[in-house]
C-alpha cells in the first residue's frame, strides 16, 4: 500500500510538471482564432442585401422619378411642375448620400462620385455648354457641369424667382436639353451599376473574403474612410476656410443654390457612414457590421474596445453637426464656431476610422487625400 502511494504520488508530480509547461497561447495565437471564428460571409452578405444593392435600388426609384417629372416639366415649363422637379431633385440628393460609400465594381468603373457629385459646379462651362449646344459630357472638362450640381445650378439659379427660372427654359431649347442629357448621364451610369450587383457582382464580392487590397474588406474600408473625408473636407472643411488659411467660400457648400438643405445631406452622409459601420439596413435592423469584427477580435482602445470609443465619436459628431442651421452657407458665415465644432469632430471620427480600425483589421489604406487630416 505505501508503495502504492508513492507511486500515485510520482504520477500525480509528473502530470502537474506538464500541465504547469504547456504553452500558453499568446495573444496573437488567440487573434489568429477569434480572425477564423468570425463569419466574414455573413458579414459582407448583409452588406450587399441589407445595404448596398437596396441603397442603390432606391438611388434608382429616385432618378427614374426626376427624370419622370422633368419630363413632364419640360412639356409644361409651369412653375408648378418646375418645383416638382426640385422636390425629386432633394429626394435624389438625399438616396446619393447612401451609394457614394459603394464606390467598386462597377460603380468605380463609372466614377459616380465623380460624374454624380462634384461641386461646386462650373456654372461658366454649363452655360457655354448650353450656349453652345455641342458638348460630350463624358470628357473631364465636363465632371464639374453635369451631374446633381448642375441640376441644382439649372432649376434653381441664384437670385432669380421662380417664375424667371421656369422663363428661361420656355426660351431656351438647348438648356431643355441639357437637363435632359445631365439626366440620362446619370441614369446609365446607375443603372449599369444595379445590374451588375444583379448579375453576378453580389456573389464576387461576398465571396472575397481577405483582407488583402482589392479585397471586398479592403474596398468597404477604403470607401467608407472616402466618404468620412469627403464629408470632414468638402461638404464642411473646403466652405469653412479649412483648406484656405481662414478664408472662407460658402459658395462651395453641396447643393449651393437650392440654398435649403445642405445641412440635411451632411447630416444624411454621416447618418449612412455610421449605418455602413455597424452594418445597419436602411429599415434601421442592425446586421453584422464592422463593429462586431472589431469586438469578435477583441481590439482594444486604451481603456474601452475600439468598437465603443468610435460608436461613442458617432454620437459626438451627430449631436454637433445637428447644433448647425440651414443651409450650411448661411451658417459658416453667422455661425461659424458651429460649424467649427462639428467639423473637429468629424476630424476626430476620421482618426478612428481611418487609423485604429484599418490597423486593428490588417487593411492598408490605398486612397490619397492630400490634406495630412
Amino acid at each position: 500500500m505505501k508503495k502504492n502511494g508513492i507511486l500515485i504520488c510520482l504520477l500525480l508530480c509528473v502530470a502537474l510538471s506538464l500541465s504547469s509547461c504547456k504553452k500558453k497561447k499568446s495573444a496573437s495565437e488567440d487573434e489568429e482564432e477569434a480572425e477564423a471564428a468570425f463569419d466574414k460571409g455573413a458579414m459582407l452578405a448583409n452588406y450587399a442585401d441589407a445595404l448596398i444593392i437596396p441603397n442603390y435600388q432606391a438611388a434608382k426609384s429616385a432618378l427614374d422619378s426626376l427624370d419622370a417629372a422633368y419630363t413632364a416639366f419640360a412639356q409644361s415649363k409651369s412653375v408648378a411642375d418646375l418645383q416638382a422637379v426640385r422636390q425629386k431633385l432633394q429626394v435624389m440628393y438625399v438616396k446619393f448620400q447612401h451609394i457614394s460609400t459603394s464606390e467598386f465594381g462597377q460603380a468605380e468603373t463609372e466614377l459616380i462620385r465623380a460624374n454624380f457629385n462634384t461641386y461646386p459646379a462650373d456654372t461658366a462651362q454649363i452655360n457655354a455648354n448650353i450656349a453652345s449646344g455641342a458638348y460630350n459630357l463624358d470628357i473631364a472638362a465636363n465632371i464639374d457641369a453635369k451631374g446633381l450640381p448642375a441640376l441644382d445650378f439649372l432649376l434653381y439659379g441664384k437670385n432669380t424667382t421662380d417664375a424667371g427660372v421656369a422663363a428661361l427654359f420656355a426660351g431656351s431649347p438647348n438648356r431643355l436639353t441639357y437637363v435632359a442629357d445631365c439626366l440620362s448621364d446619370m441614369k446609365t451610369k446607375l443603372n449599369a451599376v444595379v445590374a451588375s450587383w444583379a448579375n453576378g457582382y453580389r456573389t464576387t464580392f461576398v465571396g472575397s473574403q481577405g483582407s488583402q487590397i482589392g479585397s471586398s474588406l479592403g474596398l468597404l474600408i477604403n470607401q467608407l474612410n472616402f466618404e468620412v473625408d469627403l464629408l470632414k473636407n468638402a461638404k464642411v472643411g473646403i466652405p469653412l476656410g479649412k483648406k484656405s488659411m481662414g478664408v472662407m467660400y460658402p459658395e462651395k457648400t453641396e447643393a449651393y443654390y437650392a440654398n435649403g438643405y445642405s445641412v440635411q445631406l451632411a447630416k444624411e452622409c454621416l447618418q449612412n457612414i455610421e449605418n455602413v459601420y455597424l452594418g445597419r439596413s436602411r429599415s434601421g435592423n442592425d446586421g453584422k457590421g464592422l463593429d462586431d469584427y472589431l469586438d469578435a477580435l477583441k481590439i482594444q482602445h486604451g481603456s474601452e474596445t475600439l468598437n465603443n470609443t468610435i460608436k461613442t465619436q458617432f454620437g459626438a459628431a451627430k449631436a454637433k453637426l445637428a447644433l448647425v442651421q440651414e443651409p450650411m452657407s448661411a451658417s459658416i458665415v453667422n455661425n461659424t464656431a458651429v460649424v467649427d465644432a462639428a467639423y473637429v469632430e468629424m476630424v476626430k471620427l476620421l482618426v478612428l476610422l481611418k487609423t485604429d480600425m484599418p490597423s486593428a483589421l490588417g487593411i492598408v489604406i490605398t486612397y490619397q487625400d492630400g490634406d495630412g487630416d
